[in-house]
């Protein structure tokens, strides 16, 4: 598996505004490309940074992982993918939102880490999504994994990469409550938050699917099974570079077409 064309441009095209700013120093032994590969192979297999280095031709794992904390911190990911996102949008119209959570074990997590209640009180981290109805990403941030899913709305609506489009948002039964309601409402989302006592059919969750589909397609990339960093930051951007590889195989579908 190869990094999608498209999205390996706009993070070469960040990365290259980035190196830009530092006209000092040492010349570079490791070029944007070779370490963007790197660095996709590392979130693809789920390899530790160390095992870079038993790969002939390749330079020291340091190396690579410091380009990797270093465009992690100038959110490179994260711009290259909103401009991804912004194509995208051009080419279609949001039908509507949807809007869940999932747990992630956390190894050595110090940061924005909690205890797990589903898996012995073990530590964890919470991934949130907003999603529209192809299942495309919209918006993305991480919680401590002993927050409940009815105070998580708020920063996932705020975690939205685009203004948002006044289209329904669905939410299972864990969202419900007055407040939740109210927050889309504020954010001109039609309100279709399922109810703690109705009783959920296939025909209601038809609409929801697509967020657990994004959930799936996450975990084909070994990387993102675990966290292994001690903060969600870095893991947040293996996120980024996961999504922006699934939209920009979107796009070149699109073009072909």
């Amino acid at each position: 598996m190869h990094l999608s064309e498209v999205f390996q441009n706009l993070v070469l095209q960040q990365a290259a505004t980035l190196a830009g700013s530092k006209p000092t120093g040492r010349p570079r032994t490791l070029s944007d490309e070779d370490a963007l590969r790197d660095i996709f192979r590392v979130l693809r297999t789920g390899m530790q940074w160390r095992e870079l280095d038993a790969i002939p031709g390749e330079v020291h794992y340091t190396t690579v992982f410091r380009r990797f904390r270093t465009w992690g911190s100038a959110h490179v990911f994260e711009t290259a993918y909103t401009r991804a996102l912004q194509t995208y949008r051009r080419l279609r119209r949001v039908q509507h939102y949807c809007v869940d959570s999932s747990y992630v074990k956390n190894r050595f997590g110090r940061r924005c880490v909690g205890r797990n209640h589903t898996d012995r009180g073990r530590k964890a981290l919470k991934l949130s999504l907003l999603v529209d109805d192809l299942g495309v990403t919209h918006g993305v941030c991480s919680h401590p994994g002993n927050r409940p899913d009815v105070v998580l709305l708020e920063d996932t609506l705020r975690s939205a990469l685009l203004p948002l489009e006044s289209v329904p948002l669905y939410a299972d039964r864990g969202y419900d409550s007055r407040r939740n309601r109210a927050l889309c409402e504020a954010h001109g989302l039609r309100d279709r938050i399922f109810r703690r006592r109705t009783k959920t059919v296939r025909r209601t969750n038809a609409r929801r699917i697509v967020v657990e589909h994004a959930f799936a397609w996450l975990d084909a990339f070994r990387r993102l099974l675990h966290c292994y960093e001690q903060g969600p930051e870095p893991f947040v951007a293996f996120v980024l570079l996961a999504l922006g590889h699934r939209l920009g195989k979107r796009l070149e579908r699109e073009e072909r077409w």
